[in-house]
């Protein structure tokens, strides 16, 4: 049975709705979550539409997920009802419907467990991380997000950081992503020294931890490809500990001349598990798991926020405020008007005692 059968794609928000949407072009199941009537109909005549009732968009206050899913009890029983084996969440960490949701989705998934008490699915996120020039709020919703799920990090699978930064055209970020993740996953490729086959690659997707992806063409620079693989790619950076799960490579051809596994325990430390296969193809993929969350890039969201918040707080503090002028005596009594109070009836009450 092929591995697309056993997957699902979970777009949650705007964001991740048209990811999914990506995905489900490819030919994989899908499911699409928002409470935005507007956002739903981007996505044209697709199946497995859930609007949240009562609640379209959530304002940018993610607090409001927990409200919205206990008023759409059937989006809840559809999702203990996933049939499919491997649950990709796809959301936006810097909104408020997918970052918001994003937890309780995730917690309600890995509920589902067998008669020996294991989880069933295995769920792995997808969270967007905004780009250094969004809004303080979405540069806040973006650390909160992924301080719920560091507590979460043990009961989750492969969680790939997609980083806005990479580029302006997010359109292309969601689309390189899709490939690079359908490369790996429908990879079938062969070779008489060894295969990468469907076990190790959910193997590789049930570990916890950060993951990242590369295909490259088998003449490009092995520091190129390393590069892009932790620092310059669609991908949040890699933490620097040298800390990783396993390293799987289908090298390009029937030898390792294009990188070798020293190479990347050099750049990515000493992993678990090697995964090797070969093709005949011009292409060679890449994916490491097990790797810490990207915590020194959102900790550089989360100190950027709070820049830009004590920013204007001083700005507030500062601004010049208006003082009164001589004009501003009555003609006929000398006097100054009254100051505005706490309450706008506090002045008539006064007169009205004298």
């Amino acid at each position: 049975m092929s591995l697309k059968n056993s997957i699902l794609f979970l777009g949650l928000g705007n964001c991740g709705c048209k990811q999914a949407k990506v995905f489900f072009e490819m030919g994989y199941n899908a499911m699409f979550v928002n409470g935005s009537e507007q956002d739903l109909k981007i996505l044209g005549d697709v199946p497995n539409i859930y609007r949240l009732k009562n609640f379209d968009g959530f304002g940018g206050h993610r607090e409001r997920a927990l409200d919205c899913l206990a008023q759409n009890t059937d989006f809840v029983e559809a999702l203990q009802n996933i049939k499919e084996k491997i649950v990709f969440v796809l959301h936006s960490t810097a909104g408020s419907t997918g970052s918001g949701s994003a937890p309780y989705i995730e917690e309600l998934i890995t509920e589902i467990k067998d008669e020996e008490g294991n989880i069933k699915k295995t769920v792995c996120p997808v969270p967007t991380l905004p780009s250094f020039s969004e809004p303080i709020g979405k540069k806040r919703s973006a650390y909160k997000a992924m301080l719920d799920m560091q507590e979460m990090q043990d009961i989750l699978g492969a969680a790939f950081f997609i980083n806005n930064n990479a580029s302006a055209d997010y359109d292309y970020i969601n689309s390189t992503f899709a490939n690079l993740l359908n490369s790996f996953l429908m990879n079938d490729s062969y070779g008489k020294l060894n295969n990468f086959d469907e076990s190790e690659k959910t193997e590789m997707l049930r570990q916890p931890g950060a993951a990242v992806l590369g295909l490259f063409k088998k003449e490009q620079d092995k520091n190129f490809m390393l590069e892009r693989l932790t620092k310059n790619g669609i991908f949040a950076p890699v933490e620097s500990n040298k800390i990783c799960g396993d390293i799987a490579i289908v090298h390009s051809g029937s030898d390792n001349s294009d990188i070798e596994v020293n190479e990347m325990i050099v750049e990515f430390g000493k992993p678990f598990n090697i995964f090797e296969g070969y093709n005949n193809g011009t292409s060679t993929l890449i994916c490491v798991n097990g790797l810490d969350y990207p915590v020194s890039h959102i900790k550089q969201l989360g100190e950027l926020a709070q820049q830009a918040f004590d920013e204007r707080k001083r700005s507030r503090k500062n601004a010049e405020k208006l003082s009164d002028l001589n004009f501003m005596e009555d003609e006929t009594t000398g006097r100054k008007p009254e100051k505005k109070s706490s309450t706008k009836l506090d002045a008539l009450r006064r007169l009205m005692k004298k």
